[in-house]
């Protein structure tokens, strides 16, 4: 079988596979919808309970939770009455001895609490979303960091079968001067290769330490990870549907922090009317022989001469327009964002299809027969080192290209929202049940 027969077998292949895997998702792109929950898989079990996991022994996860629960109680507090009842005790021993109790409280005449409580409700929504932020955020490090730590393994693999090969070249390429076969210029290079390959495996060790470190960090259980999935899914829909915009984390915090700063107007306006303070009071007189009963009822009411309080409004309006456009750039830039990572991702996908379909994959065999050819005296040993060279830096090429192509993933997942469903969909149905 000719390597031009091959090579056209490998191109059709490519072909046929791109219909299959990219004109349904044209169709799905031309109406801008997203793939059906049926369809766009879901993490393999393994996945989701490495997830959870991570999830579980984060520290920030745990924190963000810290802050929800605060903001929880805080908008508890902000829906409680604002005034509370003051109790007042008097007496005075003179000519005339007074005693007397009284009970005063200031009435929330202009409805501050309502206005506080929707200021609380609006923050609370805030920190749940803040809450699904920092579940995604953490969600998209491990998926992110997961690929990379399984494709270092494999790459430090890859590197001591160089290693391997090339120890084995150099003995050969000894024996061979030993010979008389080749000259010493040759054994050297064969020495230099074998050296080279080693110092390019402790950093290939180097950088799989490097990606275990980010994964622990994180809270990852590097010990129980599972096998990285050898199947890609779907091709990402493009352009993203609104709806899936819209239920963004960021998008959402971004929603709440507007209604909180709309809610705000509300309670600098209602603090720019006096709440009046009544108070009831009774006791007894005593004048030598004389008693008398007494009975007194107050009324104070702030005047707001000095301060009018018009300057917090102001500023309440201006917090609204700041949170309004904050908003408005918010979705911008998660619009934008998600049609990149799909746009990315597909590309990547693509790219590695491409690779798994064609010869380019089969390192072993071509180790193998490089090394045959080398012993035959049919390649000199610099086209050997030079050829095999070349051909594990494409093996390890392509296994960066199988780590981004799960990174982009991700980040496509994140970009449009479904990230969290993709990994656990019990905690997914949870988020959907923060929404506002």
């Amino acid at each position: 079988m000719s390597w031009s027969f091959m090579a056209r077998t490998c191109r059709i292949l490519s072909a046929a596979l791109a219909c299959i895997f990219v004109v349904p998702v044209m169709a799905q792109q031309e109406n801008g919808t997203r793939l059906p929950r049926d369809v766009l898989d879901q993490a393999p079990p393994a996945v989701q309970q490495a997830v959870q996991t991570a999830w579980s022994n984060s520290p920030a996860l745990r924190a963000a939770q810290a802050r929800l629960q605060a903001a929880q109680a805080r908008s508890r507090a902000a829906a409680r009455p604002l005034y509370n009842p003051e109790m007042e005790l008097t007496a005075e021993r003179a000519d005339v001895d007074t005693r007397s109790v009284g009970l005063s409280q200031t009435l929330d005449w202009s409805g501050k609490r309502r206005a506080r409580a929707d200021v609380g409700t609006a923050e609370l929504r805030a920190a749940e979303a803040g809450f699904d932020r920092m579940r995604l955020e953490i969600g998209l490090q491990w998926l992110g960091g997961y690929a990379a730590f399984q494709v270092a393994g494999e790459q430090v693999a890859l590197g001591g079968e160089r290693v391997r090969i090339l120890t084995q070249f150099e003995s050969l390429a000894q024996r061979r001067f030993a010979a008389g076969d080749i000259p010493s210029l040759e054994r050297d290079l064969a020495t230099l290769a074998l050296q080279e390959s080693r110092a390019q495996q402790a950093e290939l060790v180097a950088d799989w330490a490097q990606a275990q470190r980010r994964l622990t960090a994180i809270g990852g259980d590097v010990e129980r990870l599972p096998d990285l999935p050898r199947n890609l899914p779907l091709p990402a829909a493009l352009p993203v549907a609104d709806a899936l915009i819209d239920t963004l984390p960021a998008v959402r915090q971004s929603r709440a922090e507007t209604d909180v700063a709309a809610a705000s107007i509300t309670v600098a306006q209602r603090q720019r009317r006096a709440d009046p303070t009544v108070s009831v009071s009774t006791g007894r007189v005593t004048q030598g022989v004389f008693r008398d009963n007494l009975i007194g009822v107050t009324v104070r009411i702030p005047l707001f001469v000095r301060n009018t309080y018009r300057d917090e409004v102001s500023a309440a309006l201006a917090d609204a327009d700041e949170a309004q456009a904050a908003l408005s750039d918010q979705r911008l830039r998660a619009v934008a964002q998600a049609n990149e990572a799909g746009t990315a991702y597909n590309a990547l996908r693509e790219a590695w299809m491409t690779w798994e379909s064609s010869r380019a994959s089969r390192f072993g065999e071509r180790a193998a027969l490089l090394q045959r050819l080398w012993e035959a005296g049919e390649l000199s040993t610099a086209d050997y080192v030079v050829q095999l060279k070349q051909s594990i830096d494409t093996e390890l090429t392509a296994a960066s290209l199988r780590a981004r192509v799960w990174q982009a993933w991700a980040d496509w997942l994140g970009a449009s929202g479904q990230l969290v469903a993709w990994l656990s969909p019990v905690a997914a149905s949870t988020e959907q049940g923060t929404n506002p």
